[in-house]
């Protein structure tokens, strides 16, 4: 009976999640924000390369779990192109998408630029109903198969950045496919346009501290917004410790470092939520390495 309870809870969760976040979550992004906006690509001389692997709400059984690869480089003076796979799963749904960015550069003044990019991008939607937890037998509507569907997508994006701040805003899933699965189709399963607004100054205090605030504001066409403020303080440009706040879900801690041109760094979000009563939290683990990078290659805490 406990574990019905459970799993009841963990999927009432998951729905909820999925009504406001279709997309997935991570709590990194700070360190890179080319997996929000499209527009960050070629935003730095160097082309970071990252690896990030989340698994959310640890005790839970098939709880969300996600694994993406990305990566962006700048062409000539102006432009910049990227790339981003990943793989999304959470109990009998999965995503394992992929996706191409190009952006454009101009600069403002001699320390300011603008970025607008676009990405292409398309994702395999899979419903295993083997791992559905059936309460009726005899529905008609499950048959055990796995279902798929191909969803083609795009996204845009703006970004203003300076030494010391940056601003972007980004829009996905702008085409909102709708997911036609399943036995009886009512169309409501839907992609929705996700908005992100992000936000950040860096502070020097002195010749071996920063402090760099910022906030991500996110939602949807559907759902109301929710917003992460942030605060990380880095030590020599190489050691940081932050901490997150989201509203309405979960206290994130961070902590990572850099060697030479390699980057690793890890999260662990305590959730507020009802689910911690069943989960010890959940832990967000990203490599990196910046190829190319120099000690010219600037001083953006990014």
């Amino acid at each position: 009976m406990k574990k019905i309870i459970i799993t009841l809870t963990a999927l009432i969760a998951m729905i909820s999640m999925s009504n406001a976040q279709q997309l997935p979550l991570y709590s990194q992004y700070m360190m890179n924000g080319f997996l929000l906006n499209p527009a960050m690509a070629g935003s730095t001389d160097y082309a970071p390369i990252r690896l990030t692997a989340r698994t959310q709400w640890v005790g839970i059984d098939n709880a969300p779990q996600t694994l993406a690869a990305s990566g962006h480089t700048k062409i000539g003076n102006n432009m910049g192109a990227g790339g981003y796979i990943y793989t999304d799963m959470f109990g009998p749904v999965s995503r394992t998408g992929i996706q191409g960015s190009y952006a454009y550069h101009m600069n403002l003044n001699s320390d300011l630029k603008l970025g607008l990019g676009l990405s292409m991008s398309a994702f395999q939607y899979k419903l295993d109903e083997n791992n559905l937890h059936i309460i009726d037998e005899s529905d008609y509507a499950i048959n055990g198969g796995i279902e798929t569907v191909f969803v083609p997508d795009a996204n845009f994006g703006a970004y203003l950045y300076h030494e010391k701040y940056f601003v972007g805003l980004a829009a996905q899933q702008l085409i909102q496919f709708k997911i036609n699965i399943g036995d009886n189709n009512n169309n409501l399963n839907q992609l929705v346009r996700h908005y992100y607004f992000s936000g950040g100054y860096t502070f020097n205090l002195g010749e071996k501290f920063n402090l760099q605030p910022s906030l991500l504001l996110k939602g949807t066409e559907r759902s109301p917004f929710q917003v992460d403020i942030n605060l990380k303080a880095f030590y020599q440009r190489n050691y940081w410790l932050g901490i997150s706040y989201r509203t309405q879900d979960a206290v994130i801690a961070m902590l990572g470092l850099k060697v030479d041109k390699y980057i690793i760094g890890y999260a662990f979000d305590y959730t507020l939520s009802n689910i911690i009563n069943y989960s010890s939290g959940s832990h967000e683990i990203m490599i990196g390495i910046n190829l190319g990078e120099g000690k010219d290659s600037g001083s953006r805490l990014l």
